[in-house]
């Protein structure tokens, strides 16, 4: 029987709620976990973290431990930061070479190190696959205070071939989508990245993701940015970790 969570993760992890404005965030009261564990009987620790990525994380899990946190279960979530760039320095050069926060090789790497750190503290690992991003509302978000057709520019250019762009390049807004499309593509492999570890290693799984894109219209489970929860998509996330927690099997 679970009775004690530590999760390392990032602002969904963390209950963060959006307005659609990149400046402004909140944290809800409400977040997924606080109510699953709150509802279940379940200690929680939320070392989750605003804006991290696996690299952070990874820092903040070896922190807690060497603060002598401890839990039954640790959950790691991580990919939607990872997957994405800087893009205030995207819109000052769009011609110039940018790497993802955290690229797949790197997160790969750190991800699977968090599942052995997680082992060697005689905590079970938990690997959580973040929920989708809404493309268009992602790449909206992005561009707000930033130059619109750079990001386009550097997009198309990274990742889509001519021949692609060629029948849309008198188009704008065949760009924009095509360019919005690709990102929710690199977070979509980040997060089939993290399945796939799960499953070489061994790791159970909660899959928010899958669970949102069976929803009818996950749209409305999702703030104005694109990328985080509302306070409904919290409540549904929720239900899932109730669900979910009590058949965790604990590995020690």
């Amino acid at each position: 029987m679970v009775t004690s969570i530590i999760a390392w993760g990032d602002s969904i992890l963390k209950g963060v709620v959006s307005g659609g404005d990149s400046k402004r965030f909140d944290i809800t009261e409400k977040d997924s976990l606080s109510q699953a564990c709150a509802a279940l009987g379940i200690e929680l620790a939320n070392k989750s973290v605003f804006g991290s990525w696996m690299t952070k994380t990874r820092r903040t899990q070896d922190r807690s431990l060497r603060n002598g946190a401890s839990a039954q279960i640790g959950i790691i979530e991580s990919g939607t930061n990872d997957s994405d760039y800087d893009w205030s320095a995207v819109s000052a050069n769009p011609d110039g070479e940018r790497l993802q926060r955290c690229p797949l090789e790197e997160f790969t790497r750190l991800m699977e190190e968090a599942v052995s750190v997680a082992r060697q503290n005689k905590i079970t690992p938990v690997i959580m696959i973040p929920t989708p991003l809404v493309p268009e509302w992602w790449f909206n978000n992005i561009c707000i205070g930033n130059d619109e057709a750079a990001i386009v520019r550097f997009i198309n250019k990274k990742y889509l071939q001519d021949q692609d762009c060629a029948a849309s390049q008198n188009d704008p807004q065949d760009q924009k989508r095509a360019a919005a499309m690709r990102l929710y593509q690199n977070q979509e492999l980040f997060s089939l990245k993290a399945a796939a570890i799960a499953r070489s290693l061994g790791v159970q799984i909660v899959d928010i993701r899958s669970e949102f894109l069976a929803h009818p219209n996950y749209k409305t489970l999702m703030c104005l940015d694109g990328v985080h929860p509302n306070q409904a998509g919290y409540d549904f996330m929720a239900e899932i970790w109730k669900r979910e927690l009590p058949k965790f099997k604990l590995e020690f």
